[in-house]
């Protein structure tokens, strides 16, 4: 058998010493020119500089003109273009033999092939025992040498088809360009060589793809003749498919290199026509110099905007370029400093963390400055080129003669333009793809650890945890941490045991259930019980399958290993207890402290503010806060004349299943100098706290529309009470902000003051506004019941909470805004009459003022002293920042923008935490809304819109979705201008559009009321008509999202409902169905252990008999 192989193997070698003259095969010593990414061309000898890219467009006029050739050199001049057009076709399919490589599959060892043998088999046993022979593989080997060659040819023959259809479509050698246009231009030389030889060399290459098809069948029959003689029989069908797949799967990366070489030929096809439409113009030496200048300006502008691609690339990958390396040369000048013995751990492992921060923070302003620049050069050149165009059209237009090709002409510019950018487009997404490739060169399995290698000293990083301890944390743990608080793993719920996914799958099926019958029995349908028992079954089986279908692996490896990581961090923090983790209060990162430190600062918080007290008898407080909540509450119901109604009971009376003791805990302030604590009362199961939420949500609304005038509701509000205050005249040069902060001010209120102040206020108000049928003695006797059961664990003591209001408690807030209102007064009568602005949020004070500063501070000192509880620190200046908002006056001029404190992390939820997508597009959204808001020009706001896109490219937004929804969102409110050119006018509008729409929807102003009475008379109108107004019920159900299989829960519940419930003439058509999603747990829920021990927080076997009595009750 092999003797005729080797004959033939003869032949294949003696065709190819032919072949390889006009295109070499892939198994000799010299790579085809497809083969190789960095072949040369041979340049023409006439013209040198003519292949160019197109970024390489002259602007510089040629003073040259063109010589007549004499007529007795054409026929010599033909000859040379036709040997011309020869070594041209030779230059793209020949090149030095500078490189000998093979295709993988055709080089591979034995072993190898016969994998990628199995890879393409389904039951193939006998097969791959026939292959164990040597000389078998040896067959295969050859087989799939001579099929790769057959491929190879069939797509150099598309490509040069290809080629000859866009020439001939684009009419690049019936109208080709002169050598002058062409120099002029610097025009890609691809269509130089004539149809004629062209065709011809098409016309070889099909008789080399014959040749190899021959060759192919040949070898084939081999086959077929050897089996005769040996007792093994294979499938040859099945055989001949397996190397197919194979050739086809190995020419893949030279299949796509032969796209782009089509798509390149296509490119400088249209740009020759583009050019040849704007020459056939007949233009004049000033307009073919402005049309140079456009299309330069055009190419600048592109290669600006390729910048910009790149740079955010390196953002979204978090690898910064080579000239950033110089930040890091301190890094260990600062180490060898702290590896000084007079440093202990913990201050060294602070002083270290402080200075990578300092320097992620340089190197990240300097990216946004990159960035900037280049986004202001992309800016620039745009308006450069439509700059030149209307000079261009202007001097047309005075030329009677040039008037007739304005339009023709401008549009073949346009046209061309339009070219470039779609051309730069394509080439800057190839240079991102292979600048994304080459910046993980080092990581050889990216996509296992890629999250997890980064280096915390040389990497920028979204957020980084604030470590003020020593700690062992390792490098792939702490970028986890840096993942923030709200990040959730991806399906965790995978790794647990069958039984609890079990468990799962019930509760999940039982709430959508529960959830469903009880929405049909409020809304009175008649579904029969066999109808949702089938819908049931369906749902359940939904649940089962779901969560019992595999990952796919790279989610996989991912999720378990993201899983290990959350272990061994929760053990090393168990094992080492003066270690503590804790979420910050308003970095949004995490904070690891050290224990000891944060004891004593506790310790002194509750020594200066004497509002907390231990309980030293050490027994629950639980049980008699119940029955005092419980106890009031019968007597207010049971009264003679009851003081609530049956509702009103129901809502306060607690939930005695969940009922638990509240908890203390701190939160860490490292914005501030020496990191100090903010306490967090945790009391959502507290006995008092249904009453609580109660109180506030009557008192509240109360308090809003009574104190609307002096209270700020958010950073909006502020900006529109500034806009307000200018446009009437009273912003003047000499105007000061004042800002001031109350401290602490929920635990230093007196409570008899507050209750007092609380009184005052129910009764001056209770005739103007409904009290939800209260008498103001029922508010102050609740009022008192939430206040005096304030108890809670901390430490595993029992404390009591004896001055002012728990901060985690609703109607804590409530009472001290009205205590608040009280104390103001003065200040706010004193503001109006001088027609100046005065306003609160809470403990945070806003003023103007155009007095002197001593005045401003001899007033601010006087209302410093007038209450002993109240302790202002103000600052007094012509730029201040206040909530979220930096204020400036300049020169009697407002500019607003977005402060972010000089601490503030760059963080946002990750793009890659298991939340649905909507939750990122809701996210981009809302940030550009809230810019527009607050910023009161559109360079501010153009610089806020940088800040959000760094936030979220380091976050790990891909670049191509913020994109698309930065330009959904403008393109969405009609303002486009704004996102591409910073139109200010169109800017100004959109931002006083959004102002008002605020006001509007405020439901405490004045605006929001009368809209209210107008509403409600036309539904009192449609009632009274007897027409039927048609509506369409919401059912809301909320189910567990996960990244993996339950991604389609979604679309797999809703086609079960409609097979069940959207059948002909159903009752249910009108229903709209909504499914929200709930989370798994996050970093915060799994890692931070802030909550004591169950048995300190429930009631006990030994509870007292009295409160027994009061439950039965």
């Amino acid at each position: 058998m092999y003797t005729l192989a080797n004959q033939l193997q003869e032949q294949d070698q003696a065709q190819d010493v032919d072949m390889g003259e006009i295109i070499p095969l892939n198994d000799t010593a010299t790579l085809p020119g497809p083969y190789n990414p960095e072949r040369t061309l041979t340049k023409r000898k006439r013209d040198a500089s003519i292949i160019k890219s197109l970024s390489q467009l002259s602007m510089k006029e040629d003073s040259t003109k063109k010589k007549q050739r004499s007529s007795s050199k054409i026929q010599e001049q033909e000859q040379e273009q036709h040997v011309e057009d020869e070594n041209i076709i030779q230059s793209n399919t020949n090149q030095q033999q500078t490189t000998t490589s093979l295709h993988y599959y055709l080089n591979a060892t034995d072993k190898k092939l016969k994998q990628m043998l199995k890879a393409f088999f389904v039951g193939g046993e006998d097969i791959l025992k026939w292959c164990t022979s040597q000389e078998n593989l040896h067959y295969l080997r050859e087989h799939t040498r001579l099929l790769d060659r057959v491929y190879y040819f069939k797509l150099e023959q598309d490509l040069w088809q290809n080629y000859i259809v866009y020439g001939e479509t684009y009419h690049c050698w019936t109208s080709s360009l002169s050598n002058t246009i062409i120099q002029q231009n610097q025009v890609t030389s691809d269509y130089q060589q004539s149809l004629k030889s062209t065709e011809k060399y098409q016309h070889k290459i099909k008789q080399q793809l014959q040749e190899a098809e021959e060759h192919v069948e040949k070898h084939a029959l081999l086959l077929k003749n050897y089996q005769q003689q040996d007792s093994m029989v294979i499938d040859e069908q099945r055989l001949w498919a397996a190397i197919l797949a194979i050739v086809r799967k190995g020419q893949y990366k030279l299949s796509q290199k032969y796209e782009h070489r089509k798509l390149l030929y296509k490119t400088s096809a249209k740009d020759h026509h583009c050019i040849k439409v704007c020459y056939d113009c007949e233009p004049t030496q000033d307009e073919i110099m402005s049309m140079q200048i456009i299309w330069q300006a055009t190419i600048n502008e592109c290669k600006s905007q390729e910048e910009v691609d790149i740079l955010k690339q390196h953002l979204y990958i978090k690898r910064l370029p080579k000239s950033f390396d110089y930040l890091d040369e301190s890094y260990s000048k600062i180490e060898n400093k702290l590896a000084r013995p007079i440093y202990n751990d913990n201050t060294r492992t602070t002083m270290s963390a402080r200075h990578r921060k300092i320097i992620a923070q340089n190197k990240c302003d300097l990216m946004k400055l990159y960035i900037n620049m280049a986004e202001a050069a992309v800016r620039g050149y745009r308006q450069y080129g439509e700059d030149e165009k209307q000079n261009l059209i202007n001097r047309m237009i005075k030329d009677p003669s040039r008037q007739v090709y304005i339009e023709r002409f401008i549009k073949a510019i346009e046209e061309r333009q339009k070219h470039i950018r779609q051309h730069t487009q394509y080439q800057t997404q190839r240079h991102i793809h292979f600048f994304y490739r080459r910046s993980d060169d080092h990581r050889t399995h990216w996509h296992r650890r890629s999250s997890y290698r980064l280096n915390l000293y040389w990497d920028i990083l979204p957020s980084s945890p604030i470590i003020e301890v020593f700690t062992r944390l390792t490098s792939e743990q702490l970028a986890l941490l840096a993942r923030g608080p709200k990040y959730v793993p991806p399906c965790q719920i995978q790794f647990y045991r069958q039984e609890t996914k079990e468990k799962i799958i019930e509760q999940e099926h039982k709430i959508i259930i529960d959830k469903i019958t009880e929405f049909f029995y409020q809304n009175c349908y008649s579904i029969s019980e066999k109808l949702i028992q089938d819908f049931s079954i369906d749902i359940k089986n939904l649940l089962q399958r779901l969560y019992a279908k595999k990952l796919s692996r790279k989610l996989y490896i991912r999720a378990k290993r993201e899983r290990k990581l959350i272990i061994n961090i929760r053990r090393y923090l168990r094992q080492n207890q003066q270690v503590t983790l804790r979420r910050t209060d308003k970095s949004r990162v995490f904070h690891l402290g050290d224990a000891n430190d944060y004891q004593s600062k506790v310790h002194q918080y509750m020594q200066e503010t004497e509002a907390y007290e231990q309980i030293t008898s050490g027994i629950s407080p639980l049980a008699s806060n119940l029955e005092q909540v419980i106890s009031l509450l019968n007597r207010l119901y049971n009264a003679q004349k009851p003081l609530i109604t049956k509702k009103q009971y129901d809502a306060m009376y607690p939930k005695l299943d969940h009922t638990e003791l509240a908890h203390l805990y701190f939160l860490p302030k490292p914005h501030k100098i020496g990191t100090p604590l903010r306490p967090i009362v945790a009391s959502i199961h507290a006995p008092a706290m249904l009453v609580s939420i109660y109180l506030d949500n009557r008192l509240r609304p109360l308090f809003n529309r009574v104190a609307r005038q002096t209270t700020y509701i958010s950073s909006t509000d502020v900006v529109q009470q500034l806009e307000k205050h200018q446009a009437q005249g009273h912003l003047l040069s000499t105007t000061n902000f004042i800002t001031a902060n109350v401290k602490n001010l929920y635990t230093m209120i007196p409570r008899g003051g507050a209750l007092d102040a609380l009184n005052r206020f129910c009764v001056k108000h209770s005739k103007e506004y409904e009290m939800a049928n209260l008498n103001v003695n029922t508010i102050i006797r609740l009022a008192c019941l939430v206040l005096e059961t304030n108890c809670f664990v901390f430490d595993n003591k029992y404390y009591k909470q004896i001055r002012g209001g728990a901060m985690g408690s609703p109607f804590t807030m409530t009472l001290a805004n009205i205590y608040m209102y009280e104390w103001e007064q003065s200040l706010i009568q004193y503001q109006q009459a001088r027609n100046e602005l005065y306003g609160r949020y809470i403990d945070d004070i806003f003023m103007t003022s155009n007095e002197s500063i001593e005045k401003i501070q001899e007033l601010l000192e006087s209302e410093d002293k007038k209450d002993p509880n109240i302790r202002i620190n103000y600052t007094i200046q012509q730029s201040v920042e206040f909530l979220d908002v930096f204020i400036e006056n300049i020169q009697g001029k407002l500019k607003t923008s977005v402060f972010r404190k000089p601490a503030a992390e760059p963080y946002i939820l990750p793009y890659t935490s298991d939340h649905p997508r909507h939750i990122h597009s809701n996210t981009i959204y809302t940030a550009l809304l809230r810019a527009i808001r607050l910023c009161s020009d559109v360079d501010t706001f153009n610089q806020e819109r940088l800040n959000i896109e760094i936030v979220l490219l380091l976050n790990g937004h891909p670049p191509k979705f913020i994109k698309r929804h930065f330009q959904q969102f403008f393109k969405k409110n009609n303002v486009t201008s704004i996102y591409k050119d910073l139109h200010e006018e169109t800017y100004q509008q959109f931002h006083k559009k959004l102002l008002n729409e605020c006001q509007v929807n405020d439901p405490s102003s004045e605006q929001q009321q009368p809209q209210q009475q107008q509403s409600n008379k036309k539904k009192t109108d449609q009632k009274d008509t007897g027409k039927p107004v048609k509506k369409e019920r919401q059912l809301i159900i909320h189910c567990t999202y996960e990244s993996g299989p339950l991604k389609t829960f979604n679309r797999d519940f809703r086609t079960i409902w409609k097979k069940h419930f959207c059948y002909t003439n159903s009752t249910l058509s009108n229903v709209h169905v909504i499914l929200g999603t709930r989370t798994n747990k996050t970093l915060d829920q799994l890692l931070v252990e802030k909550k004591p021990s169950r048995t300190l927080l429930t009631l006990k076997d030994d509870m007292p008999q009295s409160t027994t009595t009061w439950i039965t009750k």
